[in-house]
């Protein structure tokens, strides 16, 4: 008798750790592969429920970035973590926007979410699965580098800060977000003035944050220095082979190609690019 009850307690103490851990903290504290796994399963779903923030996306994203990029032209940007592609989206709808975005994601099923929402704007858009640290990008590669509502979610802020700040170029501009209590986050939820201090210790400046949804402020800051262009604009220009560590892809069918040796990534039929 007692021994069931014993048994019976375990296996409700159980499940309630692993709904902490899927649900509560999205993965969080798994593996990346085991994440990416549970991003593929809610990749469908995963606006539902958004919409409401989303209707500021032209003014709380979109706008603020063409101004801060309004002396590039044709610029290069990353968003890490791009999800089902939000911000994509928001800057490929803005008729002056003229750049590429890479969008990058540790997840084939919400990347392939992304192509079916960017799909009237072939062609000035890349998606890209990593998983992992460091990226396969050059040190200065960017005109902006973006990570939204995704930090908090990482099993540490750390490596994609550092990755960020390294591949942005001096001058570039830097857009994120920091949750607040509301988003429910408590592990991983600091101060605006501690996260502000967690990005000027990584070398950012001029850290500005403000409300922009319940859920999570908005982050803008800079990389130090003279502002240029990175003068890249494409994936081809930036992705180092990992075999061979240099930017020498091309595209073939259903794959790019390292012209230096040989290696070939897979780019599925959705038009995702497979590390």
């Amino acid at each position: 008798m007692y021994i069931w009850i014993f048994v019976i307690a375990l296996i409700l103490i159980g499940l309630y750790i692993l709904d902490r851990e899927i649900y509560f903290y999205e993965g969080t504290r798994l593996s990346p592969r085991v994440q990416a796994w549970l991003y593929d399963r809610w990749a469908k779903k995963y606006d539902d429920g958004k919409q409401e923030s989303q209707l500021h996306d032209a003014e709380m994203l979109a706008r603020p970035t063409l101004d801060a990029l309004k002396n590039i032209d044709q610029p290069l940007i990353l968003d890490l973590a791009t999800g089902s592609g939000r911000l994509p989206l928001a800057l490929l709808n803005e008729p002056p926007f003229n750049g590429h975005v890479i969008a990058v994601d540790i997840s084939k099923g919400m990347l392939e979410q992304a192509a079916l929402k960017l799909d009237a704007h072939r062609g000035r858009f890349t998606l890209l699965r990593v998983i992992g640290y460091p990226l396969p990008f050059p040190d200065n590669s960017f005109d902006m580098v973006a990570c939204m509502e995704a930090l908090e979610v990482m099993p540490e802020m750390d490596s994609p800060l550092n990755e960020l700040f390294r591949i942005l170029r001096p001058g570039g501009f830097f857009l994120t977000s920091h949750a607040t209590d509301a988003s429910g986050r408590k592990s991983k939820v600091i101060t605006r003035e501690e996260f502000r201090a967690t990005l000027e210790k990584k070398g950012f400046e001029k850290v500005d944050i403000v409300s922009w949804w319940r859920w999570f402020d908005r982050v803008r800051a800079w990389k130090p220095g003279l502002e240029t262009t990175a003068q890249y604009h494409s994936l081809t220009d930036v992705l180092l082979c990992p075999s061979c560590g240099k930017p020498e892809f091309e595209k073939s069918d259903n794959a790019l190609k390292c012209r230096n040796c040989g290696e070939s990534i897979e780019v599925n039929k959705e038009g995702v690019v497979l590390m």
